[in-house]
Order: structure tokens, then sequence, then C-alpha cells
């Protein structure tokens, strides 16, 4: 006798190729389904019902004969059976063992339910009839297990040869996140040391300069043009001795990231590499309240899902700078942080948008740790030269527009931007003229009047507009002497207007509306920063971003107050 080795697959497939030379069809003949229905008992099941269950005790076989069957091992289905003749119940007879699967009826379902003793009793034939019944569903099962587990090797492979390409993206791209990080900080040292030799040019020379040719008693045009330049110099050097004092404060701060989504705090550890800020990462509620116990950070960067971390910043009275970070959309966060009045600073940024983010990250912890949040200068590169418009009339409103939109035609914005830049400018104008001027008690003073009825603004109420662009971001603001614009009363209007759009009573009575002026503004900028000083001034920021190749996304939200 030969002696043959077989692989499982190879055995597998030689018993199908036996038992199909045997009998005719895989599957149950309508003959045989005849022979057994007099012994048996047809059943109709309902979508849902059980057959069989785990741990039953069973003494019977079941045909479908119409129907669809579901087989679930601890929940999870393992197959599904809808061709008559598929058989059930037919390993726990042969193993005598209790059921180990639940069979359950997908739809409406006729089965026949054949009892073994039943049919012992009643054929002499009784075990070559089990054996050709058994055979043929087993022989089935195993070939579509023979199928599943090709498959399932196939797949294995994929899955392995898709996680090991991931693996070494992962790789790949940490090497690269891991570079970034090290030219920030290259960048940053660089930084430091140009401004630091920028700013010793003016104390060290420039000053001791001026003051010896103030000391020379000599008539002399020529003299008095060298001491001219030398002071344009020395204000052309002053943004640069500003970034230095910047840099001195930022100098030992310390923040602490606390977010799940892996990328967003990535983001906020990258933007915060290229300050010199010390960085702390907490990834659960619980790292962070260990975190802040242990530790006091300057700064507490907080995703909207960590709020309860703000409750505690609170109730102990710590007195870090708490900055509200999210990537969600406006009106997704707004009710989110409702009940949440004490944040004084928000900021949104865009998904996959990651200069854009770096740039208003870093620009928000400057303005954390100086103090001071106003000027469009900060989200814009160093060196623009920003023009500035007094507001002191309604009657100048369309004038103001007029001659902003012309310039920015001269820098080259067209199109739908520029129609954009006019609805915001006319949004922006609006507030400061009718919506911010307040009396000594803070009573409104013109936001009751119709937008057609001309307002003259006093030169303590006067409000001023300032635009300016690097090449890659335009940058409007309106900024008012009043300070009146609250958070909550921000959100409110825009939670009104973006979840109750239908017109309101101030657009019935040709009143416009802070609400609506605010809703347009967000809807036609890239990003709208609102820095306020109760009582004192309001800043309204509006950022456009240049790239016309990118899609336009939703618009970003910041929120600072001092």
């Amino acid at each position: 006798m030969s002696k043959r080795r077989f692989t499982s697959d190879s055995l597998n497939e030689d018993i199908i190729k036996v038992i199909r030379k045997t009998y005719e069809t895989p599957s149950l003949t309508q003959s045989l389904i005849q022979e057994l229905t007099p012994i048996g008992k047809e059943i109709t099941y309902n979508p849902s019902d059980y057959i069989l269950r785990t741990g039953d005790l069973n003494d019977s076989f079941f045909i479908l004969l119409k129907g669809s069957l579901s087989i679930k091992v601890d929940d999870e289905i393992i197959t599904n059976l809808k061709r008559r003749g598929d058989i059930v119940g037919e390993m726990s007879i042969i193993s005598q063992n209790i059921c180990s699967a639940d069979v359950i009826a997908n739809t409406t379902s006729v089965i026949l339910k054949v009892n073994a003793a039943s049919l012992k009793t009643s054929r002499s034939d009784y075990e070559l009839m089990l054996y050709k019944i058994f055979c043929l569903s087993l022989s089935e099962k195993l070939e579509n297990t023979n199928i599943k587990a090709r498959n399932f090797e196939t797949l294995n492979r994929t899955l392995e040869s898709e996680v090991e390409r991931r693996t070494q993206d992962l790789k790949e791209k940490n090497n690269e996140l891991t570079l970034g990080y090290k030219k920030l900080e290259n960048m940053h040292t660089e930084n430091i040391l140009m401004v630091n030799k920028l700013s010793t040019l003016d104390d060290e020379y420039l000053k001791t300069s001026l003051k010896a040719l103030d000391k020379l008693d000599i008539q002399d045009n020529s003299l008095e043009i060298i001491k001219v330049n030398l002071k344009l110099i020395q204000a052309s050097l002053s943004p640069m001795k500003k970034l230095k004092s910047e840099q001195d404060q930022l100098e030992g701060q310390s923040a602490l990231i606390v977010e799940t989504n892996n990328k967003q705090r990535n983001l906020i550890k990258m933007a915060l590499s290229g300050t010199g800020v010390q960085v702390a990462l907490a990834k659960t509620v619980e790292e962070a309240l260990e975190a802040l116990k242990t530790k006091y950070y300057d700064i507490l960067f907080l995703a909207t899902d960590m709020l309860e971390v703000a409750d505690f910043v609170r109730d102990q009275k710590i007195k870090s700078k708490i900055v509200l970070s999210t990537e969600e959309e406006s009106h997704e966060y707004l009710t989110k942080i409702k009940d949440y009045g004490f944040l004084s600073n928000i900021i949104a940024t865009k998904e996959d948008d990651r200069a854009f983010n770096i740039k208003s990250i870093s620009t928000t912890v400057r303005k954390m740790t100086c103090g001071d949040i106003f000027g469009l200068e900060k989200y814009l590169n160093w060196g623009v030269e920003v023009k500035e418009l007094e507001i002191y009339s309604s009657k100048e409103r369309q004038n103001i527009n007029d001659k902003v939109i012309e310039q920015l035609g001269g820098m080259g914005i067209r199109g739908g931007l520029k129609t954009r830049c006019q609805i915001v400018i006319e949004e922006l104008l609006m507030n400061a003229i009718y919506d911010a001027p307040v009396d000594k008690k803070g009573k409104p003073l013109h936001n009751f009047k119709s937008r057609s009825e001309t307002v003259l603004l006093t030169r303590e109420q006067t409000a001023r507009l300032r635009f300016a662009t690097d090449g890659l971001f335009l940058a409007i603001s309106v900024e008012d002497p009043f300070g009146v614009f609250k958070k909550e009363t921000i959100f409110q209007y825009l939670q009104n207007n973006y979840f109750n759009r239908g017109t309101d009573e101030h657009e019935k009575s040709g009143k416009g509306g802070a609400g609506k002026g605010l809703y347009m503004i967000t809807e036609n900028s890239d990003l709208v920063i609102y820095n306020v000083a109760p009582g004192l001034k309001t800043e309204v920021i509006a950022l456009f971003d240049l790239d016309t190749t990118k899609d336009r996304k939703n618009t970003s939200l910041h929120y600072f107050e001092l």
C-alpha cells in the first residue's frame, strides 16, 4: 500500500470529490427530502426566532425548505444559509454534545424537523440514511470552510502586507515629524540670534549715534538728513524690538496640551516648538488632573471633550490661562461651551491646513504670554505695511468701503474674494457705527436706529479700520473704543443664525441687527478673531487665505478677552 501525504486543503478536496461521485449533487435532492417528510415535521419560523440555542440538548436535524438562517457564535454571524436542502443540527447528533451555536431565522422560514430516533425506528437503513444526509451536509460545509480558509489566508497576507506598509509609513512620518521639530527649534534659535543682533543695533548704535549728533553744534542740512534717516531706521526696527520683548517673555513659559486626538495634539506641539515654550502632553482627563496637581502650567490647551479639566482648574483656583482648542465647526462647539462662561480664550483650527493652524496657534501663545491680544499684524509676516482709516460717520461708510476695495484691487485681490471683502467690511462698519457705541452706563446709543439713519461719532467714539496683506493672507479689522462685545452675546447671535435662519425683528424693521452681521462676517471670512477688553476696546479681525488653489473650508473662530 502506498502512503500518500495529504495537506489539509488536498485532503478536503479528495473527500469532496468522492462524495460528489457517490451522490449526484452536494445538496439534498427532492426525492431524499420526500423520503424524510413522512417522519419529519414541517415548522414555520418568524424572523428572529431561534431554531437552536447554544447549550441546547438536540435530538433532531433541520432541513431548510424555504427562507434564510443565520449561524451565530458569541453573537458573531459565522455563516448564512439560504439554499433549499441546507441542514443544521447534525453536528450535535453526531457528537452527542450540546449545541455549540445559535441558529436564528433571518426571514420567515419553513423547516423540516426530523427526529433522529424516529428515523431509526421507521427505517431499517437508518444508519445509511443518516450517513448519506450528513455526508452531503458536511461535505458542503467542509468545502465552504475550505473556501473561507483560503480567503482568510489571502486576506491575512494582504493585511500583513498593509500593516507592514503602514508601519513603515508611520516610521517615515515620525522621522519627518522629528526633523520638523528639530528644524523649528533651529529656526527659533536662529530667529532669537537675529532679533537680538538687530535689537542691539538699535540700543547700542542708533541711540548712541543720535545722542552724539544732537550734541554737535553744526548747522548742516546733510547732518539733519543723517539724523532723519537714523530715526527712520530706528522706527523700522521697532517691531523687531517688540518681537524680542515677546520672545524674552516666552522663554521659561510652560504649556500643557490636553487632547485625545493624536493629530491635533501633535499639531499644537509642533506650533509651540518654534516659540521656546516648554510643552507637556496629557491624553486623558486623569493624566491632565495628575499633571496639574504636580506642576503649574502657564497655558493650558484644552480640547472640547475635556471640559471637566476646566472645572478642576476653576474649582482649585489654578491661575493657568486656558485656551479651548477645537477642530469642530463653530455651530458644533458653540452649544458645548455654553455653560463655560469663564473660558475667555477659544481657538478653532482648520482640518488639513497645517500651515494655517501652526500660525494661529503660535500667535495665540504670544497673545497669552505677552498680554497684548490686539493687532492684525500678529497674524501676518513681520514687516507688513498696515493702512488705516478713521470711522466717524455712517455717511462715510460706503466711501470707506469703496476706498479699501480699490486699494485691495491694486494689491491683486479679484473676483469672489473681492466680493467677500466688501460684505465683511460693510458688516464691520455697521457694527462699529450702530452697535458698539454706548453711554457711560452701558446703554446703547444707536443700535435701535434704522441703518439708513445718519449717525455721527464724536472724537472719543471714533472707530478705526485697518488692513494689510503679506501675500499669503489678507487681514481686515475694525476696532471701537467701547469693548461691549461679550462672548456669550457673540456666540448666541451666531447660534441663532446657524440654527434659526429665519428673519428676525431687526431685519423686518430695517435695523439689520448685529446677529445677522456677525453671521455674514463669519460666513465670508476664513478666520474671524474677536479681541475684547471689556469697557475699553473691541477689535474684530477677518482673515482671508489668498491661496486660490485651496478649497474653501468652514470659517474658524477665535475669541480672546483680557
